[in-house]
């Protein structure tokens, strides 16, 4: 089920809301990008807990830490390098292309009512980018310090795995989920 994020552009005048659908994989988890190693990870997008339990958006978190070189970031920093030009191609489609089209149509009303000045403006076609697509890879790792939030890492990583709670380090070992263990349980 995909999860819809709201990115803003905000300028002096004014701000403008563009609903941006980002695709989660088959269990749920959303794609991330360090901004020092720029790594790539999931991280689970909490849902509103009927049970209570306490989840990483209502908590008074200011980063989060990368599982992997363990820097904190703030918590607006871990977009992916193709999700920000998901959102850049969709602010030039959805905004600035009509702004341009808009001044487009001005200036040739000048243009009519002015035989001095002459305005031509050509909008470059831009067109409504592609969905981007998730798709279901990389190991789950759960840690014990924080349960409700966890995380998916690269296949070959092999390194101690941090928390992106609190950024406590972990062997990949310990937190890494056994294939297949939800099957042996059932049995």
């Amino acid at each position: 089920i995909p999860t819809v994020t709201r990115f803003q552009e905000s300028t002096e005048m004014s701000e403008t809301s563009i609903p941006m659908t980002l695709p989660l994989d088959t269990e749920g988890f959303l794609r991330r990008e360090c901004p020092h190693c720029e790594r790539q990870f999931k991280w689970q997008p909490a849902e509103d807990a009927d049970d209570g339990a306490e989840s990483i958006q209502s908590q008074q978190v200011v980063a989060y830490y990368c599982p992997y070189c363990y820097q904190p970031a703030p918590l607006n920093a871990w977009w992916t390098k193709e999700q920000l030009e998901h959102a850049q191609q969709l602010m030039m489609s959805e905004v600035l292309a009509p702004q341009l089209r808009r001044f487009g149509r001005q200036g040739r009303q000048t243009s009519h009512s002015n035989s001095f000045v002459k305005i031509d403006v050509s909008v470059p076609d831009f067109p409504i980018p592609e969905p981007l697509v998730e798709p279901s890879d990389m190991i789950r790792v759960d840690f014990p310090c924080h349960p409700e939030e966890p995380l998916k890492v690269i296949e070959d990583w092999t390194a101690e795995v941090g928390c992106l709670v609190c950024g406590i380090r972990y062997p990949l070992d310990l937190v890494r989920e056994l294939p297949h263990s939800s099957e042996e349980e059932a049995e």
